[in-house]
């Protein structure tokens, strides 16, 4: 084994189980770095796969000193144990966690690494690119892309997307502070809440680099794959972040940042193959809450109210509408740009 001459800047970490149809991609993405590849860490922990990933991961790994394969002997079942190991074993002073499906832009590392050491941040994030049907959609707000830096405020900070993706991270914070990935699905999004919960320094945002590349369209996914299961972990994720939101913000802050993470209840609920159980669930999920949630958007908003006042047939028929609109690839392509906050790159 030859040894290291040179520190590494940024450790990527990359959870895999199962990704052959898109982990060549990834890792690509991550080799063509402008900030140069010979400067990063990239640590691949397969969990497990029983598919051509192992062999995608070790082909790498002897061509480049700075792939560090990590292959696991059981199936973890979630991301949790592989991104916690990638951290343990990571050596640069920076983090970025990478999905196996997703992508990055060429300048992604320089652009993030430039920002976290200009500002001695714990935390830097930027926007992302959704890719669907082939086509690259960013937010309609980004009406050019830059590399403007913006301080958030400690309300402001709370109200970023809840993702480890499209984020860098100080190691330093992250191990001194022993925060590691809850082992449950959805265990990203109750690390990012408290991740921007703990961190003493101000949160950096760059609001017009839209550098991740969100792969929408794998729909082997967990948020493609659901099942009663799967709607029992979120409202167990939703629930840890509210006890750390009741702990940590105002009422008014709480209400409004749930009122957005119950939206991907909606999502789960229409892929169901028996939603009325999923509908019963979350209308007992709901009922012990200390607030009222209501989804921003007026088709969910009714829904919700069908459900909290277990007028469970209404709720029946908006939502089989709802899955039909949205497990639709060319409406749901369609309805995104007309109707969310979503744009074609020009």
């Amino acid at each position: 084994m030859k040894e290291k001459t040179m520190e590494y800047k940024i450790t990527i970490i990359i959870p895999i189980y199962n990704s052959e149809k898109y982990l060549k991609y990834t890792i690509d993405s991550v080799i063509k770095q402008s900030i140069g590849f010979e400067n990063i860490e990239l640590i691949l922990v397969d969990d497990n796969s029983n598919d051509k990933s192992k062999e995608i991961i070790l082909n790498y790994s002897k061509k480049y000193d700075n792939i560090k394969p990590i292959l696991l002997e059981n199936n973890s079942g979630a991301a949790s144990i592989p991104r916690n190991i990638g951290i343990k074993q990571s050596t640069a002073p920076y983090i970025i966690f990478l999905d196996s499906d997703d992508s990055l832009y060429n300048d992604y590392c320089e652009v993030l690494y430039a920002a976290i050491t200009k500002n001695n941040a714990d935390i830097v994030k930027c926007k992302h690119t959704s890719k669907i049907n082939n086509e690259l959609l960013i937010s309609k707000d980004i009406h050019s892309i830059n590399n403007e830096e913006k301080k958030l405020t400690s309300i402001e900070k709370m109200f970023l997307y809840h993702t480890v993706w499209a984020n860098i991270y100080s190691s330093s914070f992250l191990k001194k502070n022993n925060i590691k990935f809850l082992e449950m699905l959805f265990e990203d999004v109750v690390f990012s809440v408290y991740c921007l919960i703990k961190t003493k320094k101000e949160v950096i945002e760059l609001p017009n680099y839209p550098g991740y590349i969100y792969h929408i369209e794998n729909e082997d996914s967990i948020t493609h794959n659901v099942s009663i299961n799967t709607l029992n972990q979120f409202l167990k994720c939703v629930s840890l972040i509210y006890d750390l939101l009741d702990k940590n913000c105002s009422y008014n802050t709480k209400q409004e940042l749930m009122n957005e993470l119950i939206n991907m209840v909606f999502f789960i609920l229409a892929k169901l193959e028996n939603p009325k159980e999923g509908l019963e669930i979350l209308h007992d999920f709901e009922k012990n809450l200390t607030i009222q949630l209501t989804p921003i958007s007026k088709p969910l908003n009714i829904l919700n109210k069908k459900i909290i006042n277990k007028q469970f047939n209404q709720a029946l028929i908006l939502l089989k509408i709802i899955g039909i609109l949205y497990n639709n690839k060319k409406i749901r392509t369609l309805f995104l740009i007309k109707y969310s906050n979503l744009k074609r790159i020009d």
